[in-house]
């Protein structure tokens, strides 16, 4: 629940970053969070230049950084499809917004 500060369990929930509990949450979010870009088409929005985009940058590091280099903890494996989906996203909405500025 506190996670990137703590992979502790939170006092609150007891559930841990690994449990089932946690990646079963986190993938029915990530698929909710992709059905509604999707029909709502905001995930082509994404796709737009906007100066925002360059905020994309944060999150690019904060799931690159735990994912791949196992940085600040190990992320569980069923994780890493929603990470690399939602880096790919970022990825390419900071690149063409930085294509457009050129």
């Amino acid at each position: 629940m506190l996670w990137p500060l703590t992979s502790r369990w939170y006092s609150g929930t007891g559930i841990y970053i690994k449990s089932l509990t946690n990646v079963s949450l986190e993938w029915i979010l990530f698929l909710t969070c992709l059905t509604i870009m999707l029909k709502t088409k905001d995930a082509w929005t994404l796709f737009q230049p906007h100066p925002s985009n360059l905020l994309l940058s944060i999150p690019v590091f904060t799931v690159l950084l735990p994912t791949f280099f196992h940085f600040p903890l190990s992320v569980p494996y069923a994780l890493i499809i929603p990470h690399l989906t939602y880096l790919a996203i970022f990825i390419l909405s900071i690149l063409f917004d930085l294509i457009s500025s050129l």
